[in-house]
C-alpha cells in the first residue's frame, strides 16, 4: 500500500516520499489531488471564519490534522492532540524546554504564550506556532507559509 502512494505522490509531482512519518512541510503548497493520494478523503470539511472575508479558509480534517486552503493550496497544517504527529520535530505534550531544545530561540512569543519560529526560508518563509497550555506543555501546532 505504501509503494503504491508513493507512486502516485510521483505522478503529483510531490517533493517527498510517503513514510510512516511524513515531512509535513512538503505538504505546504499541495494541490487537491495531491492532498488526496496522501491524506486521504477528510472525515470532516468546514470553513474556518477569520476576521475578515480574506482570512475565510476551507479546511479538510482526518485523525488530528487540520488541512487549511487558499486558492486550491494548502497554506497551514495545524495538529492537535488528537494527531499524536509532530511538526518540525515538535510533538503534542513536548515542554517548552523541549522546543527551544530543538529549535532554537523563537523569532517572537505572543501574550498568549504561543512561541513562533522561522522553519525555512524557500520562495517564501515557512513558520511554525507552537501553543502551550498553561503547563508549558504543547497542545496545538501550526506550520504555515509566513507570507500569507
Amino acid at each position: 500500500m505504501k509503494l503504491k502512494r508513493a507512486v502516485l505522490l510521483c505522478l503529483f509531482g510531490a517533493s517527498f516520499l510517503y513514510a510512516d512519518n511524513p515531512d509535513y512541510a512538503a505538504w505546504i503548497g499541495m494541490d487537491p489531488a495531491g492532498s488526496h493520494a496522501v491524506f486521504g478523503p477528510p472525515s470532516h470539511i468546514y470553513v474556518h471564519r477569520g476576521e475578515s472575508a480574506e482570512e475565510d479558509n476551507v479546511v479538510f480534517y482526518r485523525d488530528g490534522i487540520y488541512l487549511f486552503w487558499f486558492e486550491n493550496r494548502i497554506w497551514q497544517i495545524r495538529a492537535d492532540r488528537n494527531s499524536g504527529t509532530a511538526l518540525a520535530g515538535i510533538g503534542i505534550g513536548d515542554t517548552r524546554n523541549r522546543v527551544i531544545a530543538i529549535l532554537g530561540e523563537a523569532l517572537y512569543t505572543e501574550a498568549d504564550g504561543s512561541l513562533y519560529f522561522e522553519i525555512s526560508r524557500r520562495s517564501y518563509p515557512l513558520r511554525l506556532r507552537v501553543v502551550l497550555d498553561s503547563g508549558d506543555t504543547v497542545e496545538d501546532l501550526y506550520l504555515y507559509r509566513g507570507d500569507y
